[in-house]
């Protein structure tokens, strides 16, 4: 799903330069495009030395596809498919704990808000509206509450030998981490091999350093009025920033069912049109943009008050 479209850069600095014309000194700009999670995604490595770069670019292709093959939804192979399928999940790869961890970090921050387990409701009305496409009304009442039932992260038991879950029907979507997660893990391995400043763009935006110019990264978070503009302009130096709002997926035509399902109610809400999160992990960002985006002001802001490392950009 294209939820997270909501961010692009922007070359404040030199007006009419686009970034791949943009130079500094000897360090000249390689991109890479692709798809991860079924989203269109690209990272801009700054480098002297394009052989080398286009060989790290090829191990964090490769790196994204093996890490496709644990996360991924849409590949009936993967990890996570044989967990939902299975309720449990033997062996799993190195990488699932630490975003479990995350996951779960994510989870209480928010006061639940955050719940990796809506699968089953998210399935719930993509499958509803999928047979009913002009339906202004949403599923029935019990079918909601049934698959409300089916959901809870209290649910999820996880060690390094085994991801178990302890109620039938019991489904993960990580759609609302997993892009993060990846992002993280291609700037780590960007950083293991040298690199000072890369941009990674995989439905979240993780900056490695600075720009090369010796300046923040200039990233613009878009009108959610009016997507052809940019609502605010955010400075990123060795951070990420990720985007949710409730006009990014819909399930009806008329947008008033969408992605954004609260999970204690079981319905889609959203309190903000959009909410923008900086923090210092991609992972961090990709969850926390999702969960807050139920929350309250007041919520939002003794959260805030826990962690200074955290900005938010609310519109709505």
């Amino acid at each position: 799903m294209q939820r997270r479209r909501f961010i692009q850069v922007v070359a404040t600095s030199l007006a009419g330069l686009s970034l791949g014309q943009l130079q500094a000194g000897p360090l000249k700009p390689l991109r890479w495009r692709g798809y991860t999670l079924g989203a269109e995604g690209q990272f801009t490595l700054y480098t002297d030395n394009r052989t080398e770069a286009s060989s790290i670019l090829e191990a964090c292709f490769a790196e994204i596809q093996r890490l496709e093959k644990c996360f991924s939804l849409y590949d009936a192979r993967s990890e996570l498919s044989q967990l939902n399928r299975h309720g449990r999940l033997d062996d799993p790869s190195d990488d699932w704990l630490p975003l479990l961890a995350a996951a779960d970090a994510a989870h209480r921050l928010t006061g639940g808000r955050f719940d990796p387990t809506i699968q089953p409701l998210w399935k719930l009305y993509a499958e509803h509206f999928a047979k009913h496409p002009d339906c202004s009304e949403g599923p029935e009442a019990q079918h909601i509450e049934a698959a409300r039932a089916q959901t809870g992260w209290q649910q999820v038991h996880y060690n390094r030998s085994r991801i178990q879950f302890t109620q039938p029907g019991i489904q993960l979507s990580l759609n609302g981490i997993a892009q993060g997660f990846i992002t993280d893990r291609v700037a780590q391995l960007l950083q293991a091999a040298g690199y000072q400043h890369a941009l990674i763009e995989l439905g979240e935006s993780r900056a490695l350093g600075s720009h090369p110019q010796g300046r923040p990264w200039q990233l613009g978070i878009k009108d959610a009025e009016d997507l052809a503009q940019i609502k605010e302009v955010v400075a990123l130096n060795n951070q990420a920033l990720a985007t949710s709002g409730s006009y990014g997926s819909s399930f009806s035509k008329d947008g008033q069912f969408h992605h954004l399902i609260h999970p204690q109610t079981g319905k889609p809400a959203s309190t903000w049109k959009s909410i923008s999160v900086l923090a210092p992990t991609a992972a961090e960002a990709d969850a926390l943009s999702t969960g807050l985006s139920f929350a309250t002001d007041a919520q939002i802001q003794a959260i805030l008050s826990q962690r200074a490392d955290l900005q938010l950009f609310r519109q709505g």
